[in-house]
């Protein structure tokens, strides 16, 4: 049996109908599934650059099993990033630090249980020290606020398609042969936005009004995921920006410039390390001011400050590029010399440091500023095994220094200061 004949409007129409409804569903299920995914990726991204910035954060903390510090780190990251929860367990499993966010109302509670069966909300990095593994960095997303944002999305991508469904009722009853066109290339936009993840693409304008007004909406929302594409990227590259800044300030002195005593002791323990394995000598200088206490109380802690950026400048000149200059806290600095050729090199430059250090200091603010420094001296191996020896070693022939020959610098001499400690006792 023949079909009956339609005239070709209503051919034309009910075929139209179907290409606009087949290009609405294709694009808003395109539109949702490519937003999904990229907030996933983003997600997975910003979860284990989070967990990488603690664990570069916390890993002196790691090595030397300092709770407190580990505390401190994880928890000033884990709040600043909004983070479920946080914890730092040592290589045996055994916790190191925790941290649990405050709950919110039952509302907040739900939407973050829905949120963790749709985002991989656990990350975890590995705190490694010379390549030795000291403990590992888990954390969870806030999946509430992952979902809270994908349903925004998928509440802008209903409603556009939406607007669509209702341009494309109206294009049904357009049955003229320039509408097959643009509409044939509106759906070749969407396919290859969706097969190519081509998001520059745009639609052409169109004659009739209301394939323009698509192609415009079409268009926008191309935009609208391209630009959040972009800041997704920023923000990525501003968070690693970030997280450098705050590995910076862990390790550095802020006034100074110079390594603190956690990067010393860290750059110490690796040239002992080195100085070990090659039979080499390393050395450790101690350098205190003599009078810094009297400059902060007749000038102010200005001119202390003049002092110390001036002392960095100083030492870290006379140095070479291997060379390790530090500020161990106030009017303290230390250097590390590895490696070196004997304990005569180590005294000739712990001469050359306390020699530059006796110099006037030039203020801006307070003019020239009367200022010496005493250096101690102590050399691997003889003078000590482990670094916190040779610190306590260099420090002990620095006070020697500072009573007997102020401005001047001494090696460490284990009889003599064997024979004052049995004196002092």
């Amino acid at each position: 049996m023949n079909q009956p004949l339609r005239p070709l409007t209503k051919v034309m129409r009910t075929a139209h109908l179907r290409l606009g409804a087949s290009a609405v569903i294709a694009a808003g299920f395109v539109l949702t599934i490519l937003s999904f995914l990229t907030l996933r990726t983003y997600v997975e991204q910003n979860l284990t650059l989070v967990a990488r910035s603690i664990s570069y954060s916390a890993e002196a903390a790691a090595v030397f099993n300092d709770r407190a510090a580990a505390t401190e780190v994880l928890t000033l990251i884990a709040a600043q990033e909004g983070l479920l929860s946080a914890e730092i367990a040592r290589s045996d499993g055994t916790p190191l630090a925790k941290y649990t966010r405050r709950n919110g109302t039952q509302l907040d509670t739900g939407i973050a249980k829905v949120g963790t069966h749709l985002f991989p909300l656990q990350m975890s990095a590995q705190i490694t020290h010379q390549d030795v593994d000291f403990g590992r960095v888990t954390v969870r997303g806030n999946g509430g606020v992952y979902l809270t944002y994908l349903l925004k999305v998928l509440t802008a991508v209903v409603a556009c398609m939406t607007v669509i469904a209702w341009w494309v009722s109206r294009l049904s009853r357009r049955i003229e042969n320039d509408i097959v066109g643009p509409l044939n290339r509106l759906a070749q936009l969407t396919r290859t936005a969706r097969e190519q993840r081509e998001l520059g693409l745009r639609a052409e304008p169109a004659v009739v009004k209301e394939i323009h007004t698509l192609g415009e909406d079409v268009n926008a929302l191309l935009a609208e995921i391209q630009a959040r594409q972009n800041e997704l990227i920023t923000e990525t590259k501003n968070l690693k920006s970030a997280n450098e800044s705050l590995s910076w300030l862990a390790m550095h002195d802020p006034l100074t410039g110079l390594p603190n005593r956690t990067s010393f002791m860290l750059h110490a323990c690796r040239a002992l390390l080195d100085c070990r394995s090659r039979g080499s000598a390393l050395a450790i200088l101690y350098v205190d001011s003599d009078n810094f206490k009297a400059i902060n109380d007749s000038l102010g802690h200005a001119a202390g400050d003049d002092v110390l950026v001036e002392v960095a400048r100083r030492i870290r000149s006379l140095m070479r590029e291997g060379d390790v200059v530090a500020r161990l806290g106030g009017d303290e600095f230390a250097v590390l010399l590895a490696p070196i050729r004997g304990a005569d090199d180590a005294l000739r430059i712990g001469s050359e440091i306390a020699t530059a250090l006796c110099a006037q200091v030039r203020s801006q603010r307070l003019g020239d500023i009367d200022t010496s420094a005493s250096v101690g001296v102590a050399v691997f191996p003889a003078h000590g095994a482990t670094v916190d020896a040779l610190l306590q070693a260099a420090d002990a022939a620095m006070y020697r220094t500072k009573s007997l020959y102020p401005g001047s610098c001494t090696m460490f001499d284990a009889a003599l200061h064997d024979a004052l400690i049995a004196s002092a006792a």
